[in-house]
């Protein structure tokens, strides 16, 4: 069985992973993972934190076949105020998707 331990750390978590029986062979086999929610890349590490956690509990999250499709990732907040350069890529991002969409309607 594999059990999941989330222990709190000064700038983030750590995660330890057990098996108590790996390939059914009896043997017991721990990771110890460091996720650190401090700096730069601290909400990229909270994101991949939660997708660790969810593939490694086997949480159905849905496939881009299906309409409903669970996604964790990070957006502006709504009182985040952008410079010239992000609100140009947002747009250019948006654009695209709403060609996406568009191009569906004509199938």
């Amino acid at each position: 069985m594999i059990s999941i331990q989330i222990e709190p750390a000064d700038n983030g978590v750590l995660k330890f992973l057990l098996d108590d029986n790996v390939n059914g062979g009896g043997e017991e086999y721990t990771t110890r993972t460091v996720y650190e929610f401090d700096g730069i890349a601290g909400k990229q590490n909270q994101v991949k934190f939660l997708k660790d956690i969810v593939l490694e509990l086997g949480l159905l999250t849905g496939t881009e076949l299906e309409s409903s499709c669970l996604r964790i990732k990070t957006e502006w907040g709504t009182q985040y105020v952008p410079n010239d350069t992000e609100l140009k890529n947002k747009i250019a991002a948006t654009e695209k998707e709403l060609k996406r969409l568009k191009s569906m309607l004509k199938k």
